[in-house]
């Protein structure tokens, strides 16, 4: 098999403190057939200006909105494999070598288990360890919620069956959860695997400034109702 290009598509608001490493880590990746494309939506920092030192592209959007943003970055990607990042977020070295092999075994889309990034107590461990098992169980239950996915991919063979009704892949209407919605309608109609080889490295930042079981709990009522929120700073 032809290696692939995969496109890794990072939403950003203004994520100036972390949009460099994230692409930092992209660059080190052990498969090289890739391109970044950072989505800064209503960025009033220097997310644009940082991105572009190390992106393959950088796309300004005045609207903002996660979901918005990743349909963006979707509808302009080049890649075979469309990966989905968040931006205060790692790759592994291996981690697109992991998707390659996925695709070479048959599955066209997944996502990876994450570890914390900048928290090394023992609740940022435990959390992640949940967070893996929950994972895990879903690939052979797949009624069982998957959790979030701070690292997804999709092949756009895939895509192409799974897109919304108006032909987008994130559902706009939704506050939160738009990841979790996806994940669900790709283990329906595709080969879905959870890559534990490798992994991303995630920021706790959430988690560390509001607390973990409050966010615990935040984000199993979000599972419940995604067109909710709990949070003003969420848009």
């Amino acid at each position: 098999m032809e290696e692939p290009l995969i496109s890794i598509i990072i939403p950003a608001y203004n994520e100036r403190d972390y949009i460099a490493e994230a692409l930092k880590s992209a660059q080190r990746q052990t498969y090289d057939r890739l391109e970044t494309i950072v989505v800064a939506n209503a960025c009033s920092d220097d997310t644009v200006k940082v991105a572009r030192e190390f992106a393959t592209t950088v796309l300004e959007v005045p609207e903002q909105g996660i979901s918005f943003a990743k349909n963006i970055g979707f509808q302009n990607s080049k890649g075979y494999i469309c990966s989905f990042m968040d931006a205060d977020s790692q790759m592994e070295e291996n981690l697109l070598e992991a998707v390659y092999d996925s695709l070479k075994k048959g599955y066209d889309c997944g996502k990876a288990k994450i570890r914390s990034l900048d928290d090394k107590r023992l609740r940022a461990k435990i959390f992640s360890l949940y967070s893996e098992l929950l994972s895990r169980l879903t690939s052979v239950w797949s009624w069982i919620d998957s959790g979030a996915g701070a690292f997804t991919y999709l092949t756009k063979e895939l895509a192409q069956k799974v897109q919304n009704p108006d032909g987008t892949l994130y559902r706009t209407d939704l506050q939160v959860m738009e990841d979790v919605d996806l994940l669900t309608r790709m283990k329906k109609k595709g080969k879905y695997r959870f890559i534990t080889e490798s992994c991303l490295y995630t920021s706790m930042r959430r988690f560390k400034e509001e607390g973990y079981i409050k966010c615990f709990i935040e984000d199993s009522i979000h599972v419940l109702n995604p067109k909710g929120k709990t949070r003003k700073r969420w848009k």
